[in-house]
């Protein structure tokens, strides 16, 4: 939904007086937890008044019920499809006990006839609810279009996809074998040193397959003491080979481990076999990484697609995040003139979340953050605990964004991109998924030089979240309550 839920405009309260003054008009009913007091579809149904408890209202969009609004105290629902003549277009339900003031039909328009003031209230939340709706009918038509392609799109791709998987995971092993069967033909390597390397290799692809990141400095530090103790040992191109074998985890005391059983001439040979065994393995890792991201991406299209078929799982929000980052390698290269700072709280505790939609909202946030720095700059990931939920900040150092477009930013379609860079829906998506969908909140903190995306997501998801529930005066409960 488009609208906030907290309108005065919309969702008038209504005086406790003014209630007093209508109770002789109306009946009090009391609604049992579930009951409905009108239904999507249904004609000639009441206009009601909350007088205890709180009403849910839904509507069924693409096949699900979504939660509009929730009535409480002092707040009036159902007087859209009076007015117009029409079906009732939510469904109205208690969420626990409840008590309304109800009014027929003709009681409503008696009531508008003969009292202006509630004539006022009422219509001009008639009327911004009404426009809510046209809006909302827009948007909803837009996001079916969207959803028909999406859902074709994902269908077309999960096979290939797949396959793609599948096909990297095999080029992986096969540059194993080839590289093991190689170092057996190398006349460089006695047969005594040969297991000594080969022991080496496989040592080093899993140091390599373990997802350790350094930060920049010690990667330097390591690549430097690399460099100059293979300089040292005679190994010639040794500053070439230092920035891989780091890579795969390589580290100096790996090294001393070696001395004395590889004499200068084996060991560059080692070494050459080990870099470019690590650098093939690397790339296939990558590709089968991009593969997978991509195949990730297709199921998440199709949870998009088929809600209900999604499903809560225990995430590591770091492990997502690590993974969003990794789909952006290509444009965070050394020398591409992007810094990423990870400031991780790793005793963070895992979170109840559809995994695949949380990646999306990273990936869309991450991406944002990027284009904002046009490739250049500082990308800071820091997460946090605070209380029982998690906190995610993506902060970038770009230009910022101004006051007037920051109330806009989670709009359907509105975008500041030249036309065919943007769709206008990569921060509804975000807002959708931490919001309706994982009950979170996100916000925006924007000056020149740092921009912050706060996203905060519940540890443990509610069984019966009220997303939209209004506060109301504890004075206007409880006189409510001797209505």
């Amino acid at each position: 939904m488009l609208h906030n839920p907290a309108s005065q405009t919309m969702f008038p309260t209504l005086p406790v007086d003014r209630i007093l003054d209508l109770c002789s008009h109306g009946d009090k009913v009391d609604i049992a937890p579930g009951e409905a007091i009108f239904e999507e579809g249904t004609a000639n149904y009441p206009f009601c008044i909350v007088l205890e408890g709180r009403i849910r209202v839904t509507r069924r969009i693409a096949g699900q019920e979504t939660l509009l609004v929730m009535h409480g105290p002092g707040q009036f629902t159902g007087e859209i499809s009076i007015l117009t003549g029409g079906a009732a277009i939510a469904t109205a339900r208690a969420q626990g006990p409840a008590k309304i003031l109800r009014f027929s039909n003709e009681q409503f328009r008696k009531l508008i006839a003969e009292c202006p003031e509630l004539a006022g209230t009422v219509l001009s939340a008639f009327a911004a609810r009404a426009h809510e709706v046209d809006s909302v009918t827009i948007q909803q038509d837009k996001m079916a279009s969207l959803g028909k392609m999406a859902a074709g799109l994902a269908h077309e791709l999960n096979n290939p996809a797949a396959a793609l998987v599948r096909s990297a995971a095999g080029l992986r092993e096969s540059l194993v074998r080839i590289s093991n069967l190689g170092l057996q033909y190398d006349s460089r390597l006695t047969d005594e040193q040969r297991p000594v390397v080969q022991h080496m290799q496989e040592y080093l692809r899993k140091r390599a397959s373990d997802g350790t990141m350094l930060s920049p400095i010690e990667r330097s530090d390591r690549e430097e003491a690399l460099a100059e103790w293979l300089d040292a040992a005679g190994v010639t191109d040794g500053w070439d080979m230092a920035s891989a074998l780091v890579s795969a985890g390589l580290t100096r005391e790996c090294l001393d481990g070696l001395d004395g059983e590889l004499e200068p001439a084996a060991l560059g040979a080692a070494l050459t076999w080990i870099e470019a065994d690590l650098s093939t393995t690397e790339l296939a890792g990558e590709i089968e990484s991009a593969a997978t991201r991509i195949s990730d991406l297709v199921l998440a299209m199709k949870q998009y697609t088929y809600m209900d078929q999604a499903q809560f799982q225990t995430v590591d929000v770091h492990v997502g995040l690590d993974a969003t980052l990794r789909l952006f390698a290509h444009r965070m290269k050394k020398g591409a003139g992007i810094e990423v700072r990870r400031n991780y709280d790793r005793s963070l505790d895992k979170v109840c979340a559809y995994a695949g939609e949380l990646n999306q909202a990273w990936t869309n946030l991450i991406s944002n953050a990027l284009d904002a720095m046009r490739d250049s700059g500082v990308l800071t990931i820091t997460t946090r605990r605070d209380g029982d939920q998690a906190v995610v900040v993506v902060e970038d150092n770009g230009p910022g964004i101004a006051p007037e477009i920051r109330e806009n930013l989670f709009q359907p379609f509105f975008t500041t991109k030249a036309a065919g860079e943007g769709t206008g829906l990569g921060l509804e998506i975000v807002q959708r998924i931490i919001v309706n969908r994982h009950h979170g909140s996100i916000r925006v903190d924007s000056r020149p030089g740092d921009t912050q995306f706060i996203v905060k997501i519940p540890f443990a998801q509610p069984k019966d979240h009220e997303m939209y529930t209004h506060e109301s005066d504890s004075e206007r409960e409880a006189a409510l309550e001797r209505v």
